[in-house]
């Protein structure tokens, strides 16, 4: 999250900026950049990755990042709203990193994505925060789910699987504009996107 979000600052666009930066830096070391390399070996408690964000500059720590990575990321990830690319009235796209995209062509349709997602398809890192905010109770795993958690990442979810989502309402649950946020501790602008299943 952005350090208005943890600072309780008003924001619109601004958390957007620093989502992309988050995400381009993701990309390319595989990590976030708050939480850093150790976060594979290790869990990084909450509140040290919330004071990472508010307090401390990002590290370039793997080898992928050349210098105009280094650059939009850094800009991206202005902790200062007003000096952060995207937020100071200038134009992200003009930036060195997006030359090789023609964002004309792109705005017209007219460029395929790299890839496009299954529509018959659920793609998840994993099924852990449902639990965090589910108010279904009392659903047992057993060695077979187990099977299939460890596989859920690769994006080939059974249309069994989606049944049983649905006949036990947690689909409907997800789905519900009203449900509250209460056990995940999210507020109205950070509410999950909805689920869908084919």
């Amino acid at each position: 999250m952005a350090p208005e979000i943890l600072k309780d600052i008003p924001y619109r666009t601004s958390v957007d900026w620093w989502a992309l930066g988050c995400s381009i830096y993701e990309m390319v070391a595989a990590y976030t950049p708050f939480k850093g390399p150790e976060a594979k070996k290790e869990k990084v408690a909450k509140e040290e990755v919330q004071r990472r964000i508010c307090e401390d500059e990002v590290k370039y720590e793997h080898k992928g990042f050349d210098a105009a990575t280094k650059d939009i990321i850094s800009q991206f990830l202005k902790k200062n709203i007003d000096e952060r690319l995207g937020c100071k009235g200038d134009d992200p796209r003009k930036h060195e990193w997006f030359k090789s995209i023609n964002f004309a062509r792109l705005d017209a349709g007219l460029i395929d994505p790299p890839w496009k997602p299954k529509p018959n398809v659920v793609y998840a890192k994993d099924t852990g925060d449902i639990a965090e905010f589910s108010d279904i109770r009392g659903v047992e795993l057993d060695a077979k789910d187990d099977k299939f958690f460890k596989e859920f990442s690769t994006g080939a979810v059974s249309i069994p699987w989606q049944q049983e989502m649905i006949e036990s309402g947690l689909f409907d649950e997800l789905n519900d504009p009203n449900r509250k946020e209460s056990a995940a501790g999210l507020d109205g602008d950070q509410k999950s996107g909805t689920c869908t299943l084919l």
